[in-house]
């Protein structure tokens, strides 16, 4: 599949000028993910992804229904350890009536939204663990995967390659900022 590529360019308003160059927007769809490194330069460039989730929940009502937001709530509280079924009932949904309502706010469902905020926390926490001396299958328990065999599966699903090659590239940039 081709990638296809969208992209626009401005100049930020009078006011923000002494702060801001310029602002640029891209989207990307299709074709398979990739790695961009970006080189070294005089300004400080901040990156926002609008992922199509995000996307999903800026076009729906502008309050979360109470019951949806419970679970959100719970998932990120927890880690996305949370028991999508446990959820549903502590709401008084069942489990199929919580995914429909929770993919039509979030434009996913509550169990690959738990997935998303358990790797996520699991990523941001591991170069720290491991630098600790931790070993990846104590770092995938208390995450609340399986095994480390589960762990290395989700981070090549999520992240394109298992979790030392991850570390392997991220590690470097984790050593420059805790030196600083």
């Amino acid at each position: 599949m081709a990638a296809e590529t969208e992209s626009v360019t401005a100049r930020p308003i009078p006011a923000l000028r002494p702060y801001v160059d310029w602002y640029s927007g891209y989207r990307e769809t299709g074709g398979l993910p990739s790695v961009h490194r970006g080189l070294p330069s005089p300004q400080l460039t901040l990156i926002f992804t609008l992922t199509e989730l995000l996307l999903s929940r800026l076009d729906t009502r502008a309050e979360f229904q109470p019951e949806v937001q419970h679970v959100w709530r719970t998932l990120l509280a927890s880690g996305g350890t949370a028991e999508v079924a446990g959820l549903a009932k502590s709401v008084g949904w069942s489990t199929r009536h919580l995914s429909g309502r929770f993919h039509r706010e979030f434009g996913v469902g509550p169990k690959a939204f738990g997935r998303l905020v358990r790797f996520r926390r699991t990523a941001s926490q591991l170069p720290r663990a491991v630098a600790a001396g931790h070993h990846l299958a104590e770092i995938a328990a208390a995450h609340g995967y399986y095994d480390q065999a589960h762990l290395a599966a989700e981070f090549r699903a999520l992240a394109g390659c298992p979790p030392t090659a991850w570390l392997a590239a991220e590690f470097r940039n984790f050593q420059a900022r805790e030196q600083s």
